[in-house]
């Protein structure tokens, strides 16, 4: 539990080279599995060139502070155990991340225009598969924090209304406008360096970091629909609707058209509105409803073809790729 769990410091690096050995060894805070999908740099390889870190401030509060070049195209995975909410906030450079297939483009030089300048929220309730895509080249120096329900309940936070409505749902993202104070918090973390004594030097950073969540948080407050930051009423009606839709057992209309008209809208401006808020087109969305249902499924004791059907797939073999791709794990080890 994380009432009696130490703090805990992953160790960074000395030198402007990261191994793989190094980073799996810091992924370990987070989560486990961590591995890299193809293949793989030998352990004592680099694979990225800079400095990172991530601490556990305190129990339910973790910092991860990265300062890298990737050195690969590659893309690794690994299982995220801990729910709660992430703060990611990139300051430079871009950085390309997925949890469970929800895919996020963030940073000055990101490709998605409108993520530029934004921070993200995402709720975690559940497990979850945390996916990095790398560029050789890319840079990022970016601050993740990640807040447990245990911490933001001591904290008085989880009554809370619209942290609580956000909480609620596994997945749920919020985009947050990133200001000077908040950038510039980022940015002291980022350049903080050990003092003596260490301990001075940990309270720092978790004063900082506390600010920094407090300045993230604050956005749900000011929108209390999560994902729907910059949407009007009228699209916030049509995303209900869609993802009604897109929950039934058997979602029909399939074709795009016929959706965009069950919802009152037309086919592009619907791709453009559910990449806005969820961050994945529609029809990704409706395959990481049916993979999560069909994992749900499995988590019961399901057997592994009664998933595949539920997935809405005809062979077992196809929905095992799918399912170890979105999860990082086969149907069988999953199943209860």
């Amino acid at each position: 539990m994380y009432e009696s769990a130490p703090i805990v410091v992953a160790p960074g690096t000395s030198g402007p080279w990261i191994t793989r050995a190094e980073l799996e060894q810091s992924a370990q805070l987070f989560g486990s599995d961590y591995r890299f999908e193809g293949e793989a740099p030998q352990a004592h390889q680099a694979v990225l060139q800079g400095q990172f870190n991530s601490v556990c401030l305190r129990p339910g509060l973790m910092l991860h502070a990265a300062q890298v070049r990737d050195l690969h195209d590659l893309r690794t995975r690994n299982m995220l155990h801990h729910p709660g909410i992430k703060i990611v906030l990139v300051v430079d450079g871009a950085t390309d991340v997925a949890f469970d297939q929800r895919r996020f483009q963030l940073g000055p030089h990101s490709p998605v225009r409108d993520a530029r300048d934004q921070g993200m929220l995402i709720n975690l309730t559940e497990p979850a598969c945390f996916c990095r895509h790398w560029q050789q080249g890319r840079h990022e120096r970016k601050i993740s924090l990640t807040l447990t329900p245990d911490w933001l309940a001591q904290g008085g936070l989880a009554h809370a209304a619209a942290l609580a409505r956000f909480a609620s749902q596994h997945l749920n993202s919020r985009p947050w406008r990133i200001a000077p104070r908040a950038r510039l918090l980022a940015q002291q973390i980022l350049a903080s360096k050990a003092s003596s004594p260490p301990g001075l030097h940990r309270l720092q950073l978790e004063s900082q970091c506390l600010e920094l969540a407090a300045l993230a948080l604050g956005a749900l407050e000011h929108d209390s629909t999560p994902n729907r930051a910059g949407t009007r009423s009228g699209d916030v009606r049509r995303l209900a609707r869609l993802e009604e839709l897109l929950h039934q057992d058997n979602p029909v209309p399939l074709s795009m058209a016929d959706i965009a008209r069950a919802v009152g809208s037309n086919p592009t401006s619907l791709q453009a509105l559910a990449r806005r808020a969820w961050g994945m087109s529609v029809f990704e969305r409706l395959r990481t409803i049916r993979l999560e249902k069909a994992r749900a499924l499995l988590l019961r004791g399901g057997a592994v073809a009664q998933a595949a059907e539920l997935a809405g797939y005809s062979a077992a073999s196809n929905f095992a790729t799918a399912f170890r791709q979105h999860y990082g794990v086969s149907p069988s080890r999953v199943r209860g």
